[in-house]
């Protein structure tokens, strides 16, 4: 089995399609460094990979497929039946086709084993096996990276993990609503009260389409459909229920609603003929 980063090379320099390359450079993001093998718990489902690629869910299938037909991935599908009782998961493995290119490394990548330089021993990133060079004096830390405290005692973080201000991540750490609108809680509360637990990814402008369609059709709507869709399937993100919920009714219009029934004095009465009772009256 090749490493990810070997895998990563032969990805890049092969003759895929696009869309191709971007879904098996996306698969691999999961994979160990050393090992190239993506652990259970981190197999991507493809809700997951939908919202990674950003790619709809037919061409995330169709080019799956063609990853698997030209060797470069394994599909290890579970049984429909543990696929919605246990939500069992696809399992991936990264695969370099015979006679596919595999580029030397132009540099030096996350992930080899490098001497201790001359600033101090290697940091270890727990759990990936990564070995690097704590940086000279000065040096600017990687995206994503965590370095050593600094001379003022605090740990030093790469701005990419958060862009949010310290006012922000202070309110989020004691109110566990936050990030949800005031006006999509009623959506949110009641589809978990029908237990239908969710992620909830949508950020800033992402959460306008879920207004406008608690406006348009209306809570138990919306609640009702996601109640259906999601005894069919298994759902991990709230963005596969849009497209569903886009296609409802809306609400009926102010006054559009059923009269109410007059009710007629004396109770329901049979109808007579005002010309010929006689007709009724022998049992015709």
């Amino acid at each position: 089995m090749p490493s990810r980063f070997e895998y990563e090379r032969a990805v890049r320099h092969s003759d895929l399609p696009s869309l191709s390359r971007l879904l098996a450079l996306t698969v691999a993001t999961w994979a160990d460094v050393r090992t190239g093998t993506i652990p259970d718990r981190l197999q991507p489902s493809l809700t997951t990979l939908e919202d990674a690629t950003g790619m709809v869910r037919a061409s995330v299938r169709t080019h799956l497929n063609k990853l698997e037909a030209g060797g470069w991935l394994k599909r290890d599908r579970p049984p429909v039946a543990a696929a919605r009782s246990k939500k069992a998961r696809t399992k991936y493995k990264l695969l370099i086709p015979k006679g596919a290119a595999v580029p030397d490394s132009d540099g030096i990548e996350l992930g080899q084993d490098l001497p201790n330089s001359g600033a101090g021993a290697a940091l270890v990133v727990t759990g990936l096996g990564q070995e690097l060079p704590q940086p000279r004096a000065g040096a600017a830390p990687e995206l994503g990276q965590e370095m050593s405290t600094t001379r003022a005692g605090a740990a030093l973080k790469s701005s990419f993990s958060s862009n949010t201000t310290a006012e922000d991540q202070q309110a989020g750490e004691h109110d566990p609503s936050y990030g949800i609108p005031a006006d999509a809680r009623p959506l949110v509360d009641a589809l978990t009260a029908a237990d239908i637990r969710v992620r909830w990814p949508f950020k800033g402008n992402e959460w306008f389409p879920v207004l406008a369609l608690i406006k348009k059709t209306g809570v138990p709507a919306l609640v009702e459909h996601a109640t259906k869709v999601a005894a069919r399937t298994p759902v991990e993100s709230a963005k596969y229920f849009l497209k569903g919920w886009a296609e409802l009714p809306p609400l009926p219009a102010p006054g559009a609603e059923r009269p109410p029934l007059r009710a007629v004095s004396g109770g329901w009465q049979p109808y007579t003929n005002p010309v010929d009772v006689s007709a009724y009256s022998n049992g015709f």
